[in-house]
């Protein structure tokens, strides 16, 4: 497995295929009421954004995780903590080790560049996506009633430390 950096308008491309697919398959609201691809390419060419694409052998694109600094209002409290925003396997590839391998090599690279802290969020009850983070160190930090996609759907927060 190759995993590379998304910074060409065809990397990105590729990263939207990939959630596109593993987002088709999920109970979730669709994918462009809640993530904006141009976004994404905006932050990665401030410098803020960091996205990964996961190939197999062939080249073919099988995974993709996109994190963010949360926020330059925030000073250095912003530049050191990073949230993870999208992460995504297509359906046929899930559970052979890609998003571990992604999220673990998303850690390196924000380390690098000064993260101290990551952290995601997810609906409630999403027991997959919680239980993959928790198995990769991340920690309960709480959740919020009625956080995403209007009332009924809370979110909860996971927080691993980098350092």
């Amino acid at each position: 497995m190759n995993i590379s950096y998304a910074k060409t308008s065809s990397d990105l491309e590729r990263a939207k295929k990939i959630a596109e697919s593993s987002f088709s398959v999920t109970p979730d609201s669709q994918l462009s009421e809640w993530f904006s691809f141009s976004e994404m390419e905006k932050e990665i060419n401030r410098g803020r954004g960091l996205c990964l694409i996961a190939s197999d052998e062939k080249d073919i694109p099988v995974g993709m995780i996109y994190a963010q600094q949360e926020s330059p209002i925030n000073g250095k409290e912003g530049t050191e903590k990073w949230v993870v925003i999208i992460a995504s396997v297509v359906p046929e590839e899930t559970g052979r080790g890609i998003a571990t391998k992604l999220l673990s090599k998303l850690e390196e690279e924000v380390k690098q560049r000064g993260g101290v802290k990551m952290f995601i969020f997810t609906n409630k009850d999403d027991d997959r996506v919680i239980r993959f983070y928790k198995k990769c160190g991340y920690e309960d930090a709480g959740w919020i009633k009625d956080y995403q996609y209007g009332k009924g759907n809370s979110a909860v927060f996971l927080l691993k430390h980098l350092i």
